[in-house]
């Protein structure tokens, strides 16, 4: 445990029983935490270079075997071929692990979506084809069990053709300082998708439904839009999905009364946000927590503090509202899963050091 960590552990809420250092890097980006199927933990994220996108990203896998007290080396999970990589969503499913990832130019160009895949708990990765639901430009998320037996998981898509790809990667090569091309920020596109894939058989086969879309130089005034949407059921059949809105200062909300077929459009709620990725964990007593960073003025440098909401009636409220930490710094992505009483999720701090906390609740 480094001085920071050490400190943060001093400042946190009376509910915290852990708080461990995975990993520091010149770059540490969205850490995804499961179970995996031989019961030893698993954090996947993406590390590398100064920034994201970078041409330097790289996605690597960190394995605990003492349920999150240590961490062994970083494990390369895609093969190098020069590209830059990103993962947004771990699945778990039976006896398969199955990784989510983009590759891309570095400036989210170019960019294809492939499954890297572990059939023996993290010890050898298989590239597993084409993501499911859009093969180009789609950031897969959240992935959750249905109570029909099904499974869904939320998709943001950019819905950039092979055309606008083209154009901008021509225009890209006319910028002098490569730290301004923004790539797919530039596309010459009106809205981001938010469907979702549903699959009835363990993920062989998925279906793609259309979900709300956020306008661009909507709602926000500005030229993209990150939602990174995250799901979950409630006790009455509905799911709801929350959705990042960068510039509004609150999340994002639509609601499915038909398991996920069609979908609200996206409404704003009064939970505060800086424009910061929510999670959304359903417990099996019913309660649903949410990881995020209340705070209405939006910016980066506005994620704190970190906070763990609890409601217990289907989301209509939160109650229960804790601060996990309040100690200095950018807390950004959390995800993770419960499991015995206790939320266990990662989190990136001042995007270079990887966090774990395990929160009894």
């Amino acid at each position: 445990m480094n001085a920071t960590t050490k400190d943060m552990q001093e400042k946190t809420g009376p509910m915290l029983t852990r708080i461990r250092l995975i990993h520091t890097d010149t770059l540490s980006c969205e850490p995804i935490l499961r179970r995996m199927p031989d019961g030893n933990l698993l954090c996947v994220s993406q590390c590398g270079d100064v920034t994201e996108p970078a041409p330097g990203n790289r996605v690597y896998a960190f394995i605990s075997r003492d349920n999150g007290d240590t961490w062994e080396a970083r494990i390369q999970l895609y093969p190098e071929t020069g590209e830059a990589v990103y993962c947004t969503e771990v699945m778990v499913l039976d006896s398969t692990i199955s990784a989510f990832l983009e590759i891309h130019s570095g400036r989210f160009l170019n960019m294809r979506c492939e499954m890297i895949q572990s059939n023996d708990s993290g010890k050898t990765w298989t590239r597993a084809g084409a993501s499911p639901g859009y093969p180009d430009f789609c950031f897969h998320r959240g992935m959750i069990p249905l109570p029909n037996g099904e499974i869904i998981l939320a998709c943001q898509r950019f819905p950039v053709s092979q055309e606008e790809n083209a154009r901008l990667v021509v225009a890209s090569h006319n910028i002098v300082n490569p730290r301004q091309q923004r790539g797919v920020m530039h596309a010459g596109i009106d809205h981001l998708c938010n469907d979702v894939i549903i699959s009835a058989d363990r993920g062989k086969t998925f279906q793609l439904f259309a979900g709300p879309a956020i306008p661009i130089k909507g709602a926000t005034g500005r030229n993209w839009a990150w939602t990174e949407p995250t799901l979950t059921p409630l006790s009455d059949g509905r799911l709801v999905m929350y959705l990042r809105v960068d510039g509004s200062g609150c999340l994002w909300r639509s609601e499915s009364r038909d398991m996920g077929r069609t979908w609200t459009e996206a409404a704003k709620t009064d939970i505060p946000n800086p424009g910061n990725k929510p999670k959304l964990i359903p417990m099996p007593d019913g309660r649903i927590a949410l990881i995020h960073t209340p705070n209405p003025v939006p910016g980066s440098s506005k994620r704190y503090p970190l906070s763990l909401w609890i409601s217990d009636d289907d989301l209509a409220t939160f109650r229960d509202k804790r601060v996990v930490t309040d100690f200095p710094g950018r807390y950004c992505y959390p995800d993770g899963f419960f499991e015995d009483g206790h939320i266990l999720f990662t989190i990136e701090i001042n995007r270079h050091d990887i966090l774990f906390f395990d929160c009894e609740v």
